[in-house]
């Protein structure tokens, strides 16, 4: 399990990043995702009819150019910076500095909290992209629906007597690290939320640039 969890760090404290940006901006602006550009789609269908979680249009129809502009810079930056594990360190600490003017825009209370948001959507689309491009960073983070679906039929798999090969079980057991990771940031963010505001994304600014300047490719991942 320790040794898994070593081997997971990177994509683990991604995913309670993720989950800690989501949760903070969501109850912050009263319904917006910076992350799960999926939800958003939700929330303008909700919009639609009129649904008070739908009334921030403007603003989730802007997360859509902007998470494209933040993994379009973390493909720019693989482009032109080499070898690969430089360009991903990169990457990480200038989404960790988009999530710095975040809360330093909060803090000094320059523009609307809208401003703040949208750096946090440029800052997890490059995050989300430097994971697809660097295998080497560590299992998705982000894709929360398919690993909690993995975990539905490894348990199934169970109740029924089937029994997982080593490498199932590892997958199993790398969905369950990743999931516990997201929905510890989400209460994290909430938190921090309520106590702090959007200054409470510091705590995944410190975290990124520790990823970031001391970047480990996990060993067994080659880029592609």
């Amino acid at each position: 399990m320790l040794k898994t969890l070593r081997s997971k760090g990177n994509s683990l404290i991604l995913a309670f990043i993720s989950g800690f940006a989501d949760a903070l901006f969501f109850i912050h602006l009263g319904g917006l995702f910076v992350g799960l550009v999926t939800g958003n789609v939700i929330l303008l269908g909700l919009g639609l009819i009129g649904h008070e979680k739908g009334g921030l249009h403007g603003l989730q129809l802007l997360t859509f150019p902007l998470f494209m502009l933040g993994a379009g810079l973390a493909a720019i930056l693989v482009a032109w910076i080499r070898p690969l594990g430089r360009a991903t360190s990169c990457t990480i600490v200038t989404a960790a500095c988009a999530f710095a003017i975040s809360a330093v825009l909060a803090i000094t209370q320059t523009g609307p909290d809208s401003a703040c948001a949208l750096f946090a959507v440029v800052a997890m689309g490059m995050l989300t992209a430097i994971e697809r491009l660097d295998p080497r960073l560590g299992p998705p983070f982000s894709l929360m629906t398919g690993n909690i679906a993995g975990l539905a039929v490894a348990g199934t798999r169970r109740l029924i007597g089937y029994k997982e090969r080593p490498e199932e079980w590892a997958q199993s057991l790398t969905s369950i690290i990743l999931v516990i990771g997201f929905v510890a940031g989400c209460g994290a963010g909430a938190f921090a939320q309520k106590t702090v505001g959007v200054a409470g994304m510091l705590l995944p600014t410190l975290l990124l640039f520790l990823i970031g300047f001391f970047y480990a490719p996990q060993n067994g991942q080659k880029p592609s």
